[in-house]
């Protein structure tokens, strides 16, 4: 299943991206997004790309009584995000991969940040999320969605927040 958001934000690309590269922010993020658990690791890469990994356990409200039932420590979340050096016109984009351990689901895509003429920056996700659960795949889809959103949501508002008080 398809996915897309954005977000406008007050600054230039390159410090969106740079949010993304401590581990600090991470971590806030999670926990505004819900998650029980969390930890991020950031290792930096070749000319100024890096890669985030995070793993937390999010709660399964929202889910599917059988996906509960399948998963009742919340679900095991391992996400990757791939930042590329920026591009000349100062965009800075990343590959995303996550999956939900155990579960058959996973999500990839890519984040964009894209300057805007007044020098601040517009965040778009695009991707898909795919369930390889029997008989319950795609309700699994349905409801990991909304759960993708309020995630985004909650990065976007700490983000905010984040770059408020530096």
């Amino acid at each position: 299943m398809r996915f897309a958001a954005h977000y406008d934000f007050p600054v230039p690309p390159g410090q969106v991206a740079e949010l993304f590269r401590d581990p600090d922010f991470l971590l806030a993020a999670a926990k505004e997004a819900g998650a029980l658990t969390s930890q991020a690791e950031v290792s930096a890469g070749p000319t100024a790309a890096f890669t985030v990994t995070v793993r937390a356990t999010m709660p399964t409200a929202g889910f599917p009584p059988s996906v509960q039932a399948f998963l009742p420590q919340g679900l095991a979340l391992r996400q990757a995000m791939v930042w590329e050096p920026p591009a000349p016109d100062g965009s800075c984009q990343a590959t995303i991969a996550a999956e939900v351990a155990g579960a058959g689901v996973h999500m990839s895509g890519l984040a964009r940040a894209v300057p805007s003429n007044d020098g601040h920056c517009r965040l778009e996700f695009s991707g898909e999320v795919k369930a390889q659960l029997p008989l319950v795949g795609r309700s699994v889809e349905e409801a990991a969605i909304p759960a993708l959103t309020k995630t985004l949501d909650a990065h976007h508002r700490t983000a905010l927040d984040w770059l408020a008080n530096s």
